[in-house]
């Protein structure tokens, strides 16, 4: 039951991303475990991996893309082409963003939710909650957008690109998406001034979220002077129920030290980095796990250098158990279930957030950080060896697992929604229509 014995029914904002997801599953499993009642609205494809772990789902977004299965007109090359990439992401973008809005608006009225808790990258959370008159809380699963990700020079090597151009498309899609600039600002605006709603540019001083949760913790951060009075640190969040069951093949490990490399599962389209990951430590005395985060069919890559364990899909957490050494994107996901371990990294940053985490790990010592745009095996190679031997990274890391494992941030995060949540009824006069309504459409 909740601080005060007061059920709510909470609508989740998520994202698709496995980072962003099981982040906003974990939050939503504390806030159940409490007695409210949590409903994910989000495409139909994550609604089994929702279900299965224990809460609710509304499918949004259930009409096909006029997009799917289409991709940019790339027969004029060069210029020409990233040109086309773009303006198609854009239209895209613009056209999710629209169907989203329309779609969503009218299923959280119906399900009568009391807040909404809003992934920082889902972009319309924030209008929606000013449609419905919802107060809401902003989740931040990896280094806020408000502290900005810069923490590389664009051109230093950190994030992937093909070409300058696409490093300049996707920082304008960064500044766009992110940012709330641009085209993406002007499909908001354009869906709230049809509503009567001012730009969206003064919504954090006209319609504030009660609270923004980061679970990015304050001693992974960089030293800050500033920050807006409703943020708080709180650290990952974590529980120790376990995920659902995936099939390794643990007999094939063979005692040796273990070096696990994963790059993700959203942007993690570089397969040439895999297998010069393979590469580079074929010959260390150490065995090899590589997960392909479901990004890439095992059979595809053919033979291995080195023979590693090759699978779609890894038991990352009981991996990381056994780890010496994890190889990373820097993805916040990995990086802090990896320091909730103790485990020192190599960090291979490829886009968006990942820079500026991998920056605060190499600050504080416990990853060495190479640039994907000059990277090489042997290069992967000799900072493998260089973690492994230097108990220097491994010493910061277990410090920074120390400091982790009393957070307790899941629980810090759920505390404060409730303690906000309540102040914000005591102030506005509590409506408990809306959890009502769900619990008569459950019974019916």
């Amino acid at each position: 039951m909740g601080a005060e014995g007061t059920r709510r029914h909470f609508g989740v904002l998520s994202f698709t991303g496995a980072g962003h997801l099981n982040a906003l599953i974990t939050l939503g499993l504390e806030l159940q475990e409490r007695g409210h009642r949590v409903t994910f609205f989000e495409k139909p494809k994550i609604e089994r991996q929702i279900r299965e772990a224990g809460l609710q789902f509304h499918a949004i977004g259930k009409q096909e893309s006029p997009f799917k299965g289409k991709g940019p007109d790339g027969s004029a090359g060069g210029v020409l082409s990233e040109l086309a990439t773009l303006r198609f992401n854009l239209r895209r973008i613009g056209h999710d963003l629209d169907n989203y809005f329309r779609e969503t608006e009218p299923a959280l009225h119906s399900a009568g939710v009391d807040a909404l808790i809003v992934n920082e990258i889902a972009i319309t959370g924030p209008t929606l909650a000013e449609l419905l008159g919802l107060p809401y809380f902003i989740v931040s699963t990896s280094v806020p957008h408000n502290f900005g990700w810069k923490a590389y020079p664009a051109f230093s090597g950190y994030r992937f690109s093909k070409s300058w151009f696409s490093a300049l498309q996707t920082g304008i899609l960064e500044i766009s998406s992110v940012k709330m600039h641009g085209p993406i600002r002007a499909v908001v605006n354009r869906y709230r001034a049809t509503r009567g709603l001012a730009p969206v540019r003064g919504i954090n001083a006209t319609y504030p979220p009660l609270a923004q949760l980061s679970q990015l913790p304050e001693c992974l951060d960089l030293p800050r002077s500033s920050f807006p009075e409703y943020f708080h640190y709180t650290g990952p969040f974590a529980r120790g129920g376990a995920r659902p069951a995936i099939d390794f093949p643990w007999d094939r490990l063979d005692g040796r030290p273990l070096i696990y490399a994963s790059l993700g599962t959203t942007r993690n389209a570089q397969a040439e980095i895999l297998r010069m990951i393979a590469e580079a430590c074929k010959d260390l005395p150490a065995q090899l796990v590589i997960s392909l985060g479901r990004r890439f069919d095992v059979s595809m890559f053919g033979s291995w250098p080195g023979n590693p364990i090759v699978a779609e899909f890894v038991p990352q957490l009981e991996i990381l158990k056994r780890a010496s050494l994890v190889i990373t994107h820097a993805g916040p996901n990995t990086v802090f279930e990896t320091l909730m371990e103790g485990k020192p990294m190599g960090a291979i940053p490829i886009a968006h957030d990942q820079p500026a985490i991998a920056a605060r790990l190499a600050r504080l010592g416990a990853a060495e950080v190479l640039p994907v745009m000059r990277l090489s095996a042997q290069m992967i190679r000799e900072a493998a060896v260089k973690v492994m031997a230097d108990p220097l990274y491994r010493h910061a890391a277990e410090k920074m697992q120390k400091k982790l494992r009393t957070l307790n941030g899941v629980e810090r995060a759920a505390e404060i929604i409730e303690e906000s949540l309540t102040r914000w009824e005591v102030e506005r006069g509590p409506s408990r229509r809306g959890f009502d309504l769900g619990e008569a459409l459950l019974q019916s």
